[in-house]
């Protein structure tokens, strides 16, 4: 008896070990049966989501005139050494810039694009290597007008103050601009109108929007107009150009997602 003790405990103890490991198994199986039947329901329920949804496009357009213009103006100087172009360079762009505030510009409708100043040279073929003749100095500002009546007026006299090249204008619209909002507007009709047929032709109704995102930004193109009317203004021993703002054709683009009830 005193042998068979120390084996029966033996027997209870390896009883007990595999009973826990049975345990463990059954809830390991159970998790797994669980989290399928979970991945299950989630696959079925996004497959009836993506069923009962119409994706659709808009489109929006808008045709206005700008209310905002840029000019570009530049003054180049040469000098015997980069010192004396650009002390002249600045000296006359003052002139400019004093010009443009005696016709009504702001300080901040004024900004500078760029100032540069390079060697002028040419390529000697007698000895076959180049040569610097001198320096040129470059000053360009960029003048943006919120008043597009100025532009003739003033087109004139930056040139009698000095300026070398006036290029411009750039038609634009304000960040502001209403037509922007408008154009938007009339994508997701657009969209929508798209959408209302789809879910009519599936004898459907077509429910909220859950998701509207731009599919682009709101683009600009400028409508190229052959009229000018000619500017009157101030004494000016330049006349004024003739300056017409041209229209613009602001686009926007828009993706709807609709809930399509059925």
């Amino acid at each position: 008896m005193t042998t068979d003790h120390p084996r029966k405990k033996k027997a209870l103890l390896l009883i007990a070990v595999l009973a826990a490991a049975l345990a463990l198994i059954g809830l390991l199986l159970a998790g797994c049966g669980g989290t399928s039947a979970q991945e299950g329901t989630q696959t079925a329920g996004a497959s009836d989501s993506l069923i009962n949804t119409i994706i659709v496009s808009g489109m929006g357009k808008v045709t206005t005139l700008p209310d905002e213009a840029t000019v570009q103006v530049s003054v180049e100087n040469d000098g015997a050494t980069a010192a004396e172009a650009l002390d002249a360079n600045s000296k006359d762009m003052q002139k400019v810039l004093d010009r443009l505030k005696a016709e009504g510009i702001a300080d901040k409708a004024i900004e500078t694009a760029n100032v540069v100043v390079y060697p002028n040279r040419y390529y000697d073929q007698q000895s076959g290597q180049e040569k610097t003749t001198g320096y040129r100095a470059q000053n360009t500002v960029t003048v943006t007008f919120t008043d597009l009546a100025l532009i003739g007026n003033v087109y004139a006299a930056m040139t009698e103050a000095g300026a070398d090249t006036v290029y411009g204008p750039s038609w634009q619209l304000s960040e502001d601009n209403p037509a922007v909002t408008t154009a938007l507007t009339r994508a997701i009709a657009n969209a929508r109108m798209k959408a209302e047929a789809i879910a009519a032709d599936q004898g459907a109704q077509l429910g909220e929007s859950l998701i509207i995102s731009e599919s682009s930004a709101s683009q600009i193109y400028p409508i190229y107009d052959k009229r000018a009317a000619a500017e009157e203004g101030m004494d000016s021993s330049v006349t004024p150009p003739p300056i017409n703002p041209e229209n613009m054709e602001v686009t926007a683009s828009v993706t709807v997602t609709y809930r399509m009830n059925r």
